[in-house]
């Protein structure tokens, strides 16, 4: 199992044990608006959790944002879910600013994934930090935050493969907060 395969089941898990609480409960429909393009073509996002991991005195904090085409109580049902379309990014900062962040070194978008047995697997990768010398690699990134509040969060983003292809996309939503 690969490092970003354990991180995304212990967020999975982490969101498990958050999701049981009393306002995840409720029947109004969720407001959250997003979605990413590529080539042409739209995929929904409707849940985003932010990840901060702790500064520590001589460093800043990495800050990650994973988007998912499922409810949060699709994602922890401790079922075995497909197509899921998934970004994730992440950037360093010590909190999240109403800024443009051009320094994105870890990120990775995908679509038709599944989670089986926890785990989650990727589908067909349309960008991926993984291989510098691919044409899923990013020669460029950027996420623009234009609102940050306790409850809600609207960015954009941008992101050039080495292959020129452009794929951008936005949300305006609420969120879930996971610290680790």
């Amino acid at each position: 199992m690969n490092l970003k395969s354990l991180y995304l089941t212990a967020l999975l898990l982490t969101i498990t044990l958050i999701s049981c609480s009393p306002e995840s409960n409720t029947s109004t429909t969720p407001e959250n608006t997003g979605e990413f393009n590529f080539n042409g073509v739209n995929y929904p996002l409707i849940t985003a959790i932010i990840t901060e991991e702790e500064a520590t005195t001589n460093s800043s904090s990495k800050i990650g944002i994973n988007l998912f085409n499922k409810t949060s109580a699709e994602i922890t049902s401790n079922n075995d879910t497909n197509e899921i379309d998934y970004v994730y990014f992440e950037f360093t900062a010590d909190t999240i600013e109403n800024t443009t962040y051009n320094s994105i070194n870890r990120y990775d978008i995908s679509v038709d994934g599944a989670i089986v047995d926890s785990e989650f697997i990727s589908g067909t990768i349309f960008l991926s930090d993984s291989d510098p010398e691919s044409d899923v690699f990013a020669q460029s990134g950027s996420v623009t935050v234009t609102n940050f509040t306790a409850y809600n969060i609207v960015f954009s983003f941008t992101f050039t493969r080495t292959d020129g292809q452009i794929i951008t996309g936005s949300y305006d939503g609420n969120y879930l907060l996971q610290n680790n």
